[in-house]
This record gives structure tokens, C-alpha cells and sequence, in this order.
């Protein structure tokens, strides 16, 4: 059968989206409220050098998961149409095929790591060989636990990768949480591994179609081929994200970068509503532009949801970026040079969620390789002004000044773009301002607040609340109408 099979039937109703939605968003946040306590005690645990090691070695992590070289992003759009057309057969040699690239792709990565301890200049931070290790090993089980994912998501089976998800950082962070006070970065470490190992485990046991052989060495280099452009936006992405850490880890010290880590651990999470939507609606975008779904219900799907987090997100950031203060001085001893820095990077997390959804709108579509180019631009010119700004002084409040104008420049870029193709109707300057406003609104009224109503402590904080609160009810009135958020809940309680 060709690839480009068809998809029968439309997409399942809103509130199925909702309840798979939903169903990745709650995982999402409950692994990262644990890993936050884990990250919270380990804060203290080994201070601001400590973590800044910690910070360091997650890089790893960060990058190990992009070794599938691009197998997986190719089997994100081939997978679900052979699944949806009942192709059993041609549905386990994709996935054999993508595994077998990505088996090859953690090799090399392996040992590029193990090569760049042996030969590259070690940053300040920079952890032991056997810490080293163990987050590669970490790593590789990180690529069997996005094949899983991967697969389970094309067989509609949302709540499995949901349930792998909160079980690696249930179990993960829970175990590094119990072990960093012994053990330290070695606790930290191994526990992940452990929740990881489980994770891989439970989503095998709920996709047995998905073989661990690898096989097919030629379907997974032409999926490969395929996902290249995916992969490769993806890196960008990646770089746009990590470069402050790569500069500060050049430029600055341990104790700046742990500094930094603590403000990242925070304002992360503000991505992940817009990832776990974007994380459902990626395959049936996919499969309406490979497939004979209706494109017209698929857009008008993906627009409904960007406008009800282009209303909603600014205000949960805006409370977040008032209590920023209150939280650090009540909840991290020693870390209070990190509130700004915090601040910062949560306005630009929120910028940079806007085109979240877009972006994903943009892959699934086709249009991979004019997303490759804009995040491609908006990477070189992030890396050029985070280095330069940490060459001339790497305080941290600083480097997140300048990641957060880079990530705002993604987001215009995205939105511009996508505009054409997803709200014709508004045209590019109207969907970007749209997306983009309520955000800045509501950034600019919680930086107003901080700055000119002195005061310290949970009181304070419940009164700049209430302060935000009114500052933000005329966009959140203003915008909302019209987002069909009562049809969208029950839509839901009528799919139960």
C-alpha cells in the first residue's frame, strides 16, 4: 500500500480532543510539579554550584533525545495513516524500520559525548566521568521511551503515554528526591534512570505492535529522509532553548549557572499546556494533509485552540511572574538572585508558547521546511546575541533577557507564517497581534505591579494578585467571546 494512504473517517469529536488533551496535559504537569520538588530539593540539597552541575549534565539529556535523527518525526506522519487504514503489517515495518535508526542514531551519540569528554575543554560546571555515564545511559532510554510514545500515539492510545509519562517522573524524581541527600548528583541520576526503565516498560507492555528489533534498515532511512526537515526544526528549537545554558557553562561559573537552572526549572513549565495540545493535534494534522480528512475541520480545530490559549496563557504566567518573589525568598534559601532571571524567562516562555501550536500546525501540514528556516534564523541570531550578551557579563538576569528576545522573535516569525494557512481570513499582522497581545498585556501589568508596589511575603502576594487580576479581566473579557469553550465542554461530557 502507498504511503499516502487515506485516513478514513474525520478526526474524533472535540470532546475526545479534549479528554486525549487533557489526559497528556495532566500527566505533563503532574511529572512536572514532581520533578519540580525534585529540583527544589536538590536545589537545596547541593547549593547553587551543585545545581549548577546538575543544570549542566541535564544537557545531556536534552540533546541525547534528538539522536533519532529525525526516524521518529518520519514515522509521525507515515504511522498514523497505516494504522487508521488497518496495514498491520506495513504499520511494524515503519516501526522497525524507525528503530533501527534510532538504535544507530544513540550509538553515535554515545560516543560523540564520550569523545567530547575525552578531547573538548571541560566548562566550570562540568561533572565527573561516571556522572557522565549514567546520563547517557539515561539518554538511551529516553530514545526507546519516544518510540514508544510515538507509536502508542498513533493508535490513538493517549492515556498509555500519559500513565509513561507520570511513571518516569513519579518514580523518577521521587527516587532522586529520596536519594540526593546520600547520594547527591549519583542519587539524582540513577533515580531518573529508574523511573525512566519503568516508563519504557508499561508503554511496551500497552503497544505490542511495536517491535524491538531492528529491521527494515531501508524504511527507516527513508523515514528518516522524510522527518529530516521535522528533525532538523527540532534542533533549531532545541539550540534556541539551551544555548543560555551552553553560553553560561562557556562564560560564567557554577554557581551563575545553578542560579540559572533554578529559573528555568520554574518557567518551563509555561510550555507545557501548548505542548500537550500541540502533542495531541500533530497527528491529525498529519493526517489530514497525507490523508483525505477535512482540512477545513482540522484548521478550524487547531485555531479554536490557539485562540483559547492566547487568552488563557497570559493569565496563569502573569500570577506565576507576581509570586515569582514570594516563592523564591519562602522556598529557596540562597537563590533570591534568581526571581529576575525567573521573571524574564517565564514572559519569554509565554511568547514563545504562543506559536507553539502553529509551529506543530506548520510540521503536520507539509510545511516543514519554511519552519526549518525560521527557526534556523531565529536560532543563529538567539545564540549570537545570548553569547555576546554572556561574554560581556554572564549574569544571569542578563542571558535570560536576551534568550527571551530570541524566543520572542521565533514566536513572531511562526505566526506570521502561519497565519496565511490557518486564519486566512484575519491576515498575517491581525492572527500574529492576536496571538501575541494578551501575553504582552499581561507581562507588561505583572512587571508594573513588582515594580512599583514594594513588598515582600504571601500578603503581598495575594494583593498583587487581586492587583493583576483587574489589570487583566478587560483582555480576558474582551478576547474570550466567541472561543466556543462551552461547546468544547459539552462536547465533552457528551463523548462520555
Amino acid at each position: 500500500m502507498a504511503d499516502s494512504a487515506p485516513v478514513p473517517g474525520p478526526p474524533r469529536a472535540g470532546g475526545a480532543f479534549v479528554r486525549d488533551s487533557a489526559s497528556i496535559a495532566i500527566s505533563q504537569y503532574l511529572a512536572r510539579a514532581v520533578v519540580l520538588v525534585r529540583g527544589w530539593v536538590a536545589a537545596i540539597t547541593l547549593g547553587p554550584a551543585g545545581f549548577g552541575a546538575w543544570t549542566l549534565l541535564n544537557l545531556i539529556l536534552d540533546y541525547g533525545s534528538y539522536a533519532t535523527l529525525g526516524a521518529l518525526q518520519g514515522l509521525d506522519l507515515r504511522l498514523p495513516p497505516a494504522v487508521a487504514a488497518g496495514d498491520a503489517p506495513r504499520a511494524r515495518r515503519l516501526m522497525a524500520g524507525a528503530w533501527s535508526i534510532v538504535v544507530a542514531g544513540g550509538v553515535v551519540f554515545a560516543a560523540a559525548v564520550f569523545a567530547g569528554v575525552r578531547w573538548a575543554p571541560r566548562p566550570a560546571a562540568a561533572p565527573g566521568g561516571v556522572l557522565v555515564a549514567l546520563m547517557v545511559a539515561a539518554a538511551l532510554l529516553q530514545l526507546a521511551f519516544q518510540y514508544y510514545a510515538t507509536a502508542l500515539r498513533a493508535h490513538g492510545r493517549f492515556r498509555a503515554v500519559g500513565t509513561g509519562q507520570a511513571l518516569q517522573a513519579v518514580l523518577g524524581a521521587g527516587l532522586g528526591i529520596a536519594l540526593v541527600g546520600k547520594f547527591g548528583l549519583l542519587g539524582l541520576v540513577t533515580g531518573w534512570i529508574a523511573g525512566t526503565l519503568a516508563a519504557v516498560v508499561h508503554m511496551a507492555r500497552a503497544c505490542p505492535e511495536a517491535p524491538l528489533e531492528p529491521a527494515g534498515v531501508r524504511d527507516g532511512a527513508a523515514l528518516a529522509r522524510l522527518g529530516l526537515p521535522i528533525f532538523a526544526y527540532y534542533v533549531a528549537s532545541l539550540v534556541l532553548r539551551s544555548v543560555d545554558r551552553l553560553a553560561l557553562a562557556r562564560y560564567g561559573n557554577a554557581h551563575q549557572l545553578g542560579i540559572y537552572g533554578v529559573a528555568l526549572m520554574a518557567s518551563g513549565l509555561v510550555l507545557f499546556a501548548p505542548e500537550a495540545a500541540g502533542y495531541v493535534l500533530f497527528p491529525r494534522v498529519a493526517a489530514a494533509y497525507h490523508g483525505s480528512v477535512d482540512r477545513a475541520l482540522v484548521r478550524a480545530h487547531v485555531l479554536r485552540v490557539q485562540r483559547a490559549l492566547a487568552v488563557m496563557m497570559p493569565l496563569v504566567v502573569g500570577i506565576a511572574i507576581v509570586w515569582a518573589g514570594p516563592a523564591v525568598e519562602a522556598l529557596l534559601e540562597g537563590y533570591r538572585p534568581a526571581i529576575l532571571p525567573l521573571r524574564l524567562l517565564a514572559a519569554g516562555a509565554l511568547a514563545l508558547s504562543a506559536a507553539t501550536v502553529p509551529a506543530y500546525f506548520l510540521l503536520g501540514s507539509g510545511r516543514q521546511l519554511v519552519l526549518l528556516a525560521l527557526g534556523g534564523v531565529a536560532a543563529l541570531v538567539t545564540a549570537a546575541g545570548v553569547f555576546a550578551t554572556a561574554w560581556r557579563d554572564p549574569a544571569p538576569a542578563h542571558v535570560a533577557l536576551a534568550a527571551s528576545a530570541g524566543y520572542a522573535l521565533f514566536a513572531v516569525l511562526v505566526l506570521m507564517r502561519a497565519a496565511g494557512e490557518l486564519d486566512p481570513d484575519a491576515g498575517r499582522v491581525r492572527f500574529t497581534l492576536g496571538s501575541l497581545l494578551p501575553g504582552a498585556w499581561a507581562v507588561l501589568v505583572a512587571f508594573a505591579i513588582v515594580r512599583w508596589l514594594p513588598g515582600h511575603g504571601g500578603m503581598w502576594g495575594f494583593v498583587a494578585t487581586d492587583l493583576f487580576g483587574l489589570g487583566y479581566l478587560p483582555v480576558l473579557i474582551g478576547m474570550a467571546r466567541g472561543l466556543g469553550m462551552r461547546s468544547l465542554v459539552r462536547e465533552t461530557l457528551a463523548a462520555r
